[in-house]
């Protein structure tokens, strides 16, 4: 998102220090490290790793910015090696490099020093800019690496950093030296806090993590967001406060969001497209949310005429801000009330309302009070109804039309709104060779946008392999014989009208022929299900995707002259369940009965949260394997 900062950001005459860099360095006589049995059996492990960020005031012209990093790091074996012996420097705004260093130390400790010739400069590196890199030869198993170097930045009063990543540390350290300026700095996902000190007569603030672990990609986490970090801000100005930081870039963000009188072109287009309707606010809403979605092109781009509403209106094309400023023009022209939301993907970066950092301001959402609803002007497989669910448990700032703003959480407000119900009709044929399933399901909320957007934006190939994963997906020899969907346009002018399938299957594959018997594995027909391992301790909460819920009915005429055995396998009950009072955050639960001469199967999963503790992890985590113990189920026919 173009995130819009009109901030004046004053600078004094300051009585001047040596700057810190300057004098900083590393040991002449690299430390010997002896290694624990745990570290040996690691990759590679970081001895220590310092950030110093320093900000430095100028009698005249804008503030300077330094960063220092200096590591150390021990490799165990090959994978190490590769890891680390290549350095690579961000040159996002850098302004010159005032030194690098680097060494290598062997297990005998050597030193061989780096040559600095061997760098240098590759562009746009993955999508993340510029970079110098240079590469270290001859490191060794068992070696170090060690590299320091500064960089000077163009002043920018914010900044953040992560300090933890994918190989364990003993040591991290961040060091914020801010001076005579002001200065505020955060850490997340930590408990320690930093220290205030002063560094050569300078106020600085001081962090000391021991013993970080590396990152572990865990599922049903957000990962990214998780990671330790910091945030800071500094600047000359003493008024600069975060509520006037807010409320600067509100204003500017916001410009032109609450258009007083609609643009004429607007009003003609909406007459068009609700002639001869007396919709509701909702079908209002979704009638005009379909058809921005369906008329514009959103472009990656910060050409300002991208955001020039009478340019977007002819060309039908916009940027991320554009698209919400057309926005704006159609719901105030139908007379709809909103709230523009601006917050940021909880997967990539939790918000923070007591701590302004732009890395917030990463997404636009329009809220609609009377229906509490979301639109997602740039997300074209999503129309109106509850907040994506990368948006959904974040923070983010609300805005009205009178640039008010306050702070809320992006809730969902319908419990219901992500379910699946489905009705499963089991028949044996008369040779008890072949199983035929006959299914008739509902996809509401999440599902069914998930389910449009791969049929609508997919191809081919994606849409055959949706159309086994919707007809007994993981059953063997299947054969499908019919599949029909309704409901899969994007646009339902009805709140969350369910996507419907409706299949018949049959398969060889289900049916064991054991003598006077048959092994009938009737689990499958729910179709494979994930199974969570966790073979390390947990460390990440646990995110769910979205609030959501199963509703399943099983049913199958028992073949005459039969008997059924193994029926217990088909009872589970798995809670997630704090206190009595309560509801189960989470359940699974599984039961039969005998009735009218057929087995009638029902099954109930609920996750009622899309956030728990990780102290609740053992016991969600058998809720998510119960559907896969379900999936096992097997039940023996036997001859009377």
């Amino acid at each position: 998102m173009k995130t819009l900062l009109v901030i004046l950001i004053s600078s004094f005459s300051y009585f001047a220090y040596p700057q810190y860099h300057t004098t900083y360095d590393w040991e002449e006589t690299p430390t010997a490290v002896d290694l624990t049995e745990a570290e040996l059996k690691e990759s590679s492990i970081a001895v220590f790793e310092r950030s110093i960020i320093e900000f430095s005031a100028k009698t005249t012209g804008e503030n300077q910015k330094f960063e220092t990093t200096h590591t150390l790091v021990h490799v165990n074996d090959e994978k190490g090696i590769q890891s680390h012996n290549r350095v690579y420097i961000p040159m996002y705004n850098v302004l010159g490099i005032i030194s690098i260093k680097a060494r290598t130390i062997n297990a005998q400790g050597e030193v061989k020093l780096f040559d600095d010739n061997n760098i240098r400069e590759i562009q746009n590196v993955e999508q993340y800019g510029d970079f110098k890199i240079f590469a270290l030869e001859g490191v060794e198993k068992g070696g170090k690496i060690e590299v320091l170097y500064t960089v000077e930045k163009g002043y920018y009063p914010f900044g953040s950093e992560g300090l933890q990543d994918d190989y364990p540390k003993r040591s991290a350290e961040f060091l914020f030296i801010y001076g005579d300026l002001i200065g505020r700095v955060k850490a997340y996902n930590t408990d320690t806090e930093f220290e205030a000190k002063l560094v050569d007569g300078k106020k600085a603030q001081h962090l000391v993590l021991e013993n970080i672990p590396a990152l572990v990609e865990e599922e049903y986490a957000t990962y990214n967001a998780n990671t330790i970090k910091v945030s800071y801000q500094c600047y000359g100005n003493s008024d600069l406060t975060d509520k006037r930081l807010w409320g600067n870039v509100v204003g500017n963000i916001t410009r032109e969001l609450f258009p007083k009188i609609p643009n004429a072109l607007v009003v003609e287009e909406l007459n068009t497209l609700l002639k001869d309707l007396d919709p509701n606010d909702y079908q209002k809403a979704s009638i005009l949310d379909n058809h921005l979605k369906t008329s514009f092109t959103i472009i990656e781009n910060n050409n300002e005429q991208l955001e020039d509403i009478d340019y977007i209106l002819k060309n039908r094309s916009a940027n991320d801000l554009g698209i919400v400023k057309a926005y704006a023009q159609f719901l105030t022209s139908a007379g709809i009330s909103y709230e523009i939301v601006i917050t940021s993907n909880r997967y990539e970066h939790t918000f923070d309302p007591t701590f302004f950092d732009p890395r917030a301001l990463r997404e636009y959402l329009i809220y609609i009070p009377t229906l509490k609803q979301y639109i997602a002007p740039d997300r074209i497989d999503y129309r109106i109804g509850e907040a994506p669910f990368g948006m959904l448990g974040n923070y983010g700032v609300f805005v009205n039309n009178k640039t008010e703003y306050d702070f809320r959480e992006i809730t969902q407000n319908d419990p219901e709104y992500s379910r699946i119900y489905r009705r499963i009709d089991v028949g044996l044929d008369d040779t008890m060779e072949k199983v035929r399933i006959e299914e008739y399901q509902e996809y509401y909320g999440h599902w069914s946008t998930t389910n449009r957007a791969v049929l609508t934006l997919g191809g081919q190939e994606m849409r055959s392999e949706f159309e086994d994963y919707l007809t007994g997906y993981g059953i063997e020899s299947k054969a499908i014989e019919d599949f029909e969907l309704e409901n899969s346009d994007p646009f339902q002018p009805e709140y969350n009208t369910p996507f419907v399938v409706k299949s018949t299957i049959t398969s060889e594959s289900l049916l064991e022929d054991a003598g006077d018997s048959y092994l009938f594995e009737i689990g499958k027909v729910i179709g494979l299900q994930s199974e969570l391992y966790q073979e390390k301790e947990r460390i990440n909460p646990i995110e769910m995707q979205y609030p959501n819920r199963y509703n399943y009915t099983i049913t199958m005429p028992i073949p005459e002259g039969y008997t059924l055995e193994g029926l217990s396998s088909l009872v589970l009950s798995k809670r997630l369940q704090p206190t009595e009072e309560e509801f189960p955050l989470c359940s699974f639960e599984s039961n039969y009965e005998l009735k009218d001469g057929a087995l009638v199967i029902t099954i109930e999963e609920i996750y009622r949260q899309n956030s728990m503790p990780k102290k609740y992890y053992e016991e969600f985590r058998s809720i998510i394997n119960a559907a896969s113990d379900f999936n096992k189920a097997t039940i023996v026919l036997t001859m009377e």
